[in-house]
């Protein structure tokens, strides 16, 4: 097993940390208030979302189309820099 870099939390910190070819690991945050509240929300959310297959497959769908857009708004400004200019025939001698 592959030694872990010692990361530290205080009890007002959260965090998914990510390792190479290790289980992701949660810390919610321990302080009790509405954004610490929010914060163990949205993790659990995370933790829940990740485990439904049909979700996940749907999100990659989703990012996927994203990218497509991005992609297509990156052609659609290349060709307007191009029809910008316009052809001057010179002289010919």
């Amino acid at each position: 097993m592959e030694k872990k870099d010692k990361i530290e939390l205080g009890s007002k910190d959260g965090a998914i940390v990510i390792r190479e070819n290790l289980e992701p690991e949660i810390y919610a945050p321990m302080d009790l208030g509405e954004m610490h509240d929010n914060v163990r929300f949205t993790l659990a959310f995370i933790m829940y979302a990740v485990e439904q297959e049909d979700w996940v497959v749907q999100f990659s769908e989703f990012v996927d189309s994203i990218e497509g857009k991005i992609e297509e708004k990156k052609d659609e400004k290349a060709e307007s820099r191009r029809l910008k200019f316009k052809v001057i025939d010179g002289d010919k001698k």
